[in-house]
């Protein structure tokens, strides 16, 4: 050997991943010395022998097969003068022209500890016989050694003694090694370029492997050529029936596979089994091959190199892995068109049904979005996926909406405004979907949030209680907070009034000496002790008046009856100490008391000790479900409604927005 072996052997990138690939390179050769007959295929034959471990577990009627090598004979050339001389150059140029790369025999070495040869070949019309050891320790001991017999030519090529490192590779079902070597050599196979081949296993039938890729592999769909960076390659697409498989894309070199990746990660849409007319599952095996792979092969054939991501510039005659997986997805997704016609109409359906609960996805129901739809989708995704994944997708579909709003409101100078408007009508109209779909998701939100309060007011407590009022009060805004604090969709004050979303600064359960304006106050935190659980909110109008107004609102907590005052007198005490203080404005100016508008909202159920303490004082409301009265000084009133009404006269101000959206409870 002209080399040392060891130090090839240690240098070699060989994981347990690829394990099998002696079996491979071994196959591999086996054609070659069947193609040098030059006579065809179809008279030759490839005969694999896997040879299990007899370990005490085997012994003791175990089923489960370990390998721990193999046995291939072929009936080609056999290791002649010229064979033998090429075996022996540690990089040997011998089978350039089909791909080698002169170190596939050193991955033996890499697997297995033993690898004996036995070969029958021709010298000057004689024949004979030789038989040799390549191992590390004794390189090819006995090659050179031959001797005349009057045997059939051909090899035979022994592997035992597998290194533990890569028994983990090895499948244990002869069934799965089989499928291996066909997806390996499945260029060779498609191409009528591969002889006969039978894989043996003890215990287990003969498996004929041309008869297995008929029986699995159908021809391939159509043979697509695409460029990237002027490299040509070709992409062929088969149909696999082996339902333990999946999509796999397979990139080759020399027409052997390379590298192997999931076809889903690139293809999403991709269900994990397709059917044909005869409601047969299949797979997809996706073959890409072409010079650029061949040429960029790592000397073990484990993987190709591509430009770096992290380096784009370092290499520029390198073609960029994931340019390369774009063209290949480009090419491949209008060849599954009619694969995948039944698959993308079981998920619109799906995800229509879902949109009637999720309305703010809607606007990706429109044809527009088909395209997308199906790519970004996989199919039968569980409800929580499904609604990942649209929101992935409707945000990206809002951000180039946005783009593009941006980029016509540029071209209004510089384009006729005929041009403009057609550009702007397209835009436009894509913006009004989405601005549909966001105000359906706000409006069921409002569906929710009302259920929620219905809900909470109906639930009994163990002890025959209802529910403290803080659970409503922070339905309607978050305790301990400020508007400053909290998104607008986290507050609800629409279940009060409307007009109580619009204000300059909202406080809830807070300190008055903590709001702006009001650092002059008492400091007082309004009673939340005195009077069982109260919670107020505080509320600052800006343009109600010149000077503004003050709004509090207070919980009392549903189906109190004990009151022995009047519960609205704590909202006018916190009225009185706003008044008697130095009120300023947002911008610290100062504001004249005498001019603020205060109004109180008391929620709480009418319960008999409740009206005692509002007879005589307080008005009615026209639907009896409430009670008002104006304040003495003439400058703001108090409201008292119950959590029935509150719950009425939100749904009925909302009713015509469910009945659009379906939502409407009746």
């Amino acid at each position: 050997m002209l080399a040392n072996i060891k130090g090839l052997v240690d240098r070699l990138e060989l994981s347990q991943a690829k394990a099998m690939m002696p079996l491979f390179e071994a196959i591999s050769n086996a054609i070659d010395a069947i193609e040098e007959h030059q006579n065809g295929f179809s008279n030759h034959l490839v005969r694999i022998r896997l040879v299990a471990t007899q370990d005490l577990a085997h012994q003791g009627g175990d089923d489960v097969l370990v390998f721990d090598g193999f046995d291939i004979t072929d009936d080609g050339v056999g290791f002649d003068d010229a064979n033998l001389a090429s075996f022996q150059e540690a990089h040997t140029l011998s089978k350039v022209k089909v791909g080698g790369k002169g170190v596939g025999r050193f991955t033996f070495l890499k697997v297995f500890s033993s690898v004996q040869i036995r070969s029958v070949f021709q010298r000057l019309g004689k024949t004979f016989l030789r038989e040799f050891e390549f191992s590390i320790a004794n390189e090819l001991k006995g090659a050179d050694d031959v001797k005349s017999v009057t045997e059939s030519l051909g090899t035979t090529l022994s592997m035992r003694s597998m290194a533990s490192k890569y028994k983990g590779g090895w499948p244990h079902d002869p069934a799965i090694i089989a499928e291996r070597i066909l997806a390996h050599f499945l260029i060779r196979f498609a191409a009528r370029s591969c002889p006969p081949m039978v894989l043996e296993s003890p215990m287990h039938a003969s498996i004929d492997l041309h008869a297995l890729f008929q029986s699995t592999v159908l021809s391939h769909i159509e043979e697509r050529f695409f460029d990237v960076l002027g490299h040509t390659f070709a992409l062929q697409a088969y149909r696999h029936r082996d339902g333990r498989s999946r999509h796999d894309l397979y990139l080759c070199a020399n027409g052997r596979e390379v590298t192997i990746n999931k076809l889903r990660d690139l293809l999403p849409e991709l269900p994990e089994r397709l059917l044909d007319g005869d409601q047969e599952p299949y797979t997809l095996i996706i073959l890409v091959t072409g010079e650029y792979l061949d040429d960029h092969a790592n000397q073990e054939r484990t993987r190709i190199f591509f430009q770096s991501d992290d380096e784009p510039d370092l290499d520029e005659t390198l073609v960029s892995r994931q340019e390369l997986n774009r063209s290949i997805v480009e090419t491949l997704r209008p060849l599954l068109s009619d694969d995948l016609k039944s698959t993308n109409e079981d998920k619109r359906l799906q995800i229509e049904k879902f949109v009637e609960q999720a309305p703010e996805y809607r606007a990706l129901t429109h044809p527009r979005y088909k395209e997308l739809i199906e790519q970004r989708i996989q199919p039968g995704l569980p409800t929580e996926k499904l609604d990942e994944a649209l929101l992935h997708v409707k945000r990206d579909v809002e951000d180039s909406v946005r783009k593009e709003v941006r980029h016509v409101a540029a071209l209004f100078e510089t384009e006729t405004f005929e041009q403009y408007q057609e550009r702007f009508q397209v835009v436009a109209e894509q913006a009004n979907e989405l601005g549909k779909a966001q105000l359906a998701a706000y409006v069921a939100h409002r569906r929710t949030i009302l259920d929620l309060v219905s809900q909470s007011l109906k639930k009994v407590r163990i002890d025959n209680k209802y529910p403290f009022e803080k659970i409503l009060h922070k339905m309607i805004f978050p305790m301990g907070v400020t508007s400053k604090d909290i998104f607008f969709e986290q507050q609800n004050l629409w279940v009060i009034d409307e007009r109580l979303c619009y204000h300059t600064l909202l406080t809830s359960d807070k300190k008055l000496n903590g709001v702006p304006g009001l650092k002059r106050t008492s400091g007082k935190e309004p009673d939340i002790f005195a009077f069982f659980y109260d919670t107020p909110i505080g509320v600052a109008e800006s343009d109600n008046l010149p000077s503004g107004g003050i709004i509090i609102i207070e919980f009392k907590r549903p189906g109190r009856d004990d009151y022995d005052k009047d519960p609205a007198d704590q909202i006018i005490q916190r009225f009185r100490e706003i008044s008697n203080g130095n009120v300023d404005d947002i911008d610290g100016r100062q504001i004249n008391p005498t001019n603020l508008r205060f109004t109180g909202y008391l929620i709480a159920d009418l319960k008999p000790s409740l009206h005692k303490q509002v007879y005589g004082r307080y008005h009615k409301t026209a639907d009896s479900e409430g009670y008002f009265f104006n304040l003495a000084a003439g400058n703001g009133c108090i409201e008292i409604i119950s959590y029935d009404k509150l719950v009425k006269d939100a749904e009925r101000r909302n009713r015509i927005l469910f009945d659009k959206l379906g939502l409407h409870k009746y």
